[in-house]
């Protein structure tokens, strides 16, 4: 009886009386989640305005908030970059998800604005979103972690002030893969998911981070795993199952994950392409007749690493912004398969997509291939042999394996990676070559538009490449962005280096001719107007 009592007696946060709409400006074509608000304002100002992106469900279960934080140097914009796992993982458990903006010049600057989009999502809108304003985690990665920590022991000194405009303490926060320079000491449970071959942040700075902790404190390490976290290896992905269980220790169980079957705005998740390999792609398509042209996005990572969210999340509301649909694909991963079988599975989502073109509203005379990094090559190998693609974009990307085959002898080369060689023998030296762009430059190649960060060693591979394309009578362009890494996400830290994006999409619009009529897509026209869409309304197929 006491404790029905007190349950009863749990004060309810006051809605503050300064509260922003929640309104969505921003294309549903960047959402990784159906029914996405994207690009919501919470904070900044008018003319530096800060916004986030929450993924309610359909239903109007109570469900557990979970607030995703990129790490990185950037303040604003691609709130998606780096986590696009994570808020998979998230939303498909069944929490309410959201990303938001942060400044990055301090961690109290940081705990500022992240305040301002908890008092949006749990005080101002909790209603609306069916939020559980008191099981909110907090989930970060890389240099996001100092802020996490940080906003969580704030709140909880202001606990007894929430009333006045403060948000509830978080029930629980996440640390995967973080950086801990100017943490303070875990005030609430916590979970330290961290990687044991780690060369960024020892793991033991993870370990003494939670042996000062006020409040419960615990790491795990995964076997072999780098700093971030979308770096890791599918083999490596077991932290996912064990941390939603940890977490359902902390806000309960949550309810399934609802957001309906049908492809209301536009994003369809995990279309089957290739049953028999169990391959899987998402897509989205503008509103509008069409056909539409269409952007096919393969990921990088090594060969090893990566999903459809991953390391070229930016593209996605790039190619929507022109007016574009586009698809992202799997594909098969080393160890299990070799390069061979890679390519074989971009070649077999190409035919499916131009089978299921007429029922998608695509045009499959209107398709370019983007591909980054490990994925640059293969999609720069794939212009040998699939002319019919109106275009190539190839971010970073390695063009000759033969000067990067390393040691066989040793199972880290990349010979041994992706070929399985165990000597560098003639036959071995052919493989490589037969599998590198550089070798097969062409003037048949489609279109192709190739870019690098100088201060990435790939781009001596780019320039090489470039001039075989050139010297073969082929159409390419070429972007260099001084002084960038490698890494799109990276990209995005230095507003110097967003010039790709609008190099990439005028690219992307010349190539694939938008039409006005492509551009005007109805259901971002419903966000510009500020019909957010509704928390019982249908959602496409996952």
């Amino acid at each position: 009886m006491l404790l029905l009592l007190l349950v009863a007696a749990q004060p309810v946060a006051a809605q503050p009386k300064d509260c922003l709409p929640l309104t969505p400006t921003g294309t549903q074509g960047g959402a990784l989640l159906p029914r996405g608000l994207m690009n919501v304002r919470f904070g900044g100002t008018t003319g530096a305005p800060l916004a986030l992106d929450v993924y309610p469900h359909t239903d109007a279960a109570i469900r557990p908030l979970a607030v995703v934080l990129r790490g990185g140097t950037g303040t604003v914009g691609q709130r998606s970059s780096y986590v696009g796992q994570l808020v998979e993982m998230l939303g498909d458990a069944g929490y309410v998800v959201a990303t938001a903006d942060y400044r990055s010049q301090s961690v109290d600057v940081a705990v500022e604005d992240l305040t301002a989009a908890l008092r949006l999502l749990t005080m101002c809108h909790a209603a609306t979103l069916h939020v559980d304003q008191y099981k909110t985690v907090l989930v970060a990665e890389d240099g996001a972690a100092p802020a996490a920590l940080q906003l969580a022991a704030r709140l909880q000194e202001l606990r007894l002030g929430r009333f006045a405009g403060a948000p509830a303490t978080p029930a629980a926060v996440v640390v995967i893969g973080g950086r801990f320079t100017s943490a303070p000491v875990p005030a609430v449970p916590t979970r330290v998911v961290h990687g044991l071959a780690d060369s960024d942040v020892p793991i033991v700075e993870a370990r003494t981070l939670c042996e000062r902790a006020k409040a419960s404190c615990e790491v795990v390490d995964v076997a072999g795993a780098s700093h971030r976290v979308e770096n890791w290896w599918p083999s490596q992905w077991g932290y996912k199952r064990e941390l939603l269980q940890w977490l359902s220790t902390r806000v309960g169980s949550v309810p399934a994950p609802a957001r309906g079957t049908a492809a209301t705005d536009g994003l369809r998740k995990r279309v089957v392409y290739d049953a028999a390999n169990t391959l899987s792609l998402d897509l989205w398509t503008p509103a509008g007749a069409g056909p539409h042209g269409v952007v096919v996005l393969v990921h990088g990572g090594g060969w090893e690493a990566g999903d459809r969210v991953t390391y070229i999340a930016p593209m996605l509301a790039l190619a929507a912004a022109k007016g574009l649909a586009w698809v992202s694909i799997d594909y098969r991963l080393t160890p299990d398969v070799t390069n061979r079988e890679q390519v074989a599975d971009v070649r077999t989502a190409l035919a499916w997509l131009r089978d299921h073109a007429r029922e998608l509203r695509f045009d499959p005379k209107r398709m370019v291939l983007v591909g980054e990094s490990a994925s640059g090559q293969l999609a720069a190998h794939l212009a040998a042999s699939e002319p019919g693609l109106a275009g190539i974009v190839s971010f970073y990307g390695v063009y000759d394996l033969e000067a990067n085959a390393g040691d066989p002898a040793n199972p880290r080369s990349l010979a041994r990676r992706l070929f399985r060689l165990t000597t560098l023998d003639a036959a071995g030296r052919e493989t490589l070559r037969e599998y590198s762009p550089l070798h097969h430059a062409a003037s048949t190649a489609p279109p192709m538009l190739i870019l690098a960060g100088t201060a990435d060693r790939l781009v001596a591979q780019q320039r090489a490449y470039a001039a075989a394309l050139k010297s073969a009578g082929a159409r390419v362009d070429v972007l260099e962005l001084d002084g960038a890494p490698h890494g799109m996400e990276a990209w995005n830290d230095n507003p110097a280096w967003r010039t790709w994006e609008k190099g990439v999409g005028d690219w992307l619009v010349a190539r694939l001719r938008v039409t006005p009529n492509e551009t005007s897509d109805r259901a971002d026209a419903r966000q510009r107007s500020g019909a957010a869409p509704g928390p019982h309304r249908g959602s496409p197929l996952r």
